[in-house]
């Protein structure tokens, strides 16, 4: 008769769960929603340190000898547990990882990049990647009509020369080195937006008078965040809609072709 001890039975747990978590990290390098989390650029340090964890959790649990005790056992499936949940759940609500990067081929094949509404094609894109495209000058590009999803920011200087801003987060690889990016425009027909609401906005872009040869971030000493409001282009709106806000309001990827990450 084998008799296991509880404290070889808890490490043999623990080095599972341990193999479990590692085998959560390989898949999330996989991800589309990893995006939301790390820059993509990480994908292989995720992959290979879940890859590595998976291994060692693996030969831990064959290896003879090991000892451990129920608490740490227990935290670490708690891990899992968070980590497994969360899987099923944070990215369920409308809206998000169904238009958001980054795409396969069949999905790039399958995800519309352009809508029509009152007559015209709009593309769709996110600030950053509207900014990237206006100080690049590409002309066929600066001609297209787009729409993009941002915050209003409104104020009484701004509203007397009549416009408003539209602004979203940037962020590159953390929230540390972040970057507000936006870009000036043009209510419809006089009405502007509230501040702080989010809203879909359809137009185009329009070259400011006087405008540099390229656009400036400016750095506020008050908060020690950068922001870029691009100086060279409005963007005239056809039309404002309001939308709920983001669950993700953060602005991940930058790409240069369609379909723009939006």
């Amino acid at each position: 008769m084998v008799v296991v001890r509880p404290n070889r039975l808890f490490a043999s747990l623990e080095a599972l769960i341990l193999a479990g978590l590692g085998l959560f990290m390989l898949t999330l390098s996989f991800s589309q929603d990893y995006w939301m989390l790390l820059n993509p650029k990480f994908r292989w340090l995720t992959g290979s340190a879940g890859g590595l964890l998976a291994l060692c959790g693996l030969v831990a649990a064959l290896a003879a000898g090991r000892r451990s005790g129920p608490l740490k056992t227990l935290v670490l499936a708690a891990l899992l547990m968070v980590c497994l949940a969360w899987d099923q759940g944070a990215f369920s609500q409308p809206g998000v990882g169904t238009d958001a990067g980054p795409f396969t081929h069949s999905q790039k094949e399958r995800i519309a990049s352009r809508v029509t509404r009152d007559g015209h094609e709009y593309i769709k894109i996110n600030l950053a990647e509207l900014f990237v495209l206006a100080e690049k000058g590409d002309q066929a590009k600066l001609k297209q009509r787009y729409v993009l999803r941002a915050q209003v920011v409104e104020t009484p200087n701004l509203k007397g020369k009549g416009r408003f801003a539209l602004v979203r987060l940037s962020v590159y690889c953390c929230l540390a080195d972040a970057v507000w990016v936006g870009f000036l425009a043009t209510p419809v027909d006089g009405a502007f937006p509230p501040m702080g609401s989010w809203v879909a906005v359809y137009g185009a872009l329009e070259l400011r008078p006087n405008a540099p040869e390229k656009s400036e971030a400016q750095l506020d000493k008050r908060t020690n965040r950068v922001s870029a409001i691009n100086q060279r282009y409005l963007f005239k709106a056809d039309k404002v809609m309001p939308i709920q806000p983001l669950a993700v309001p953060y602005m991940f990827e930058i790409r240069p072709e369609e379909p723009y990450a939006y």
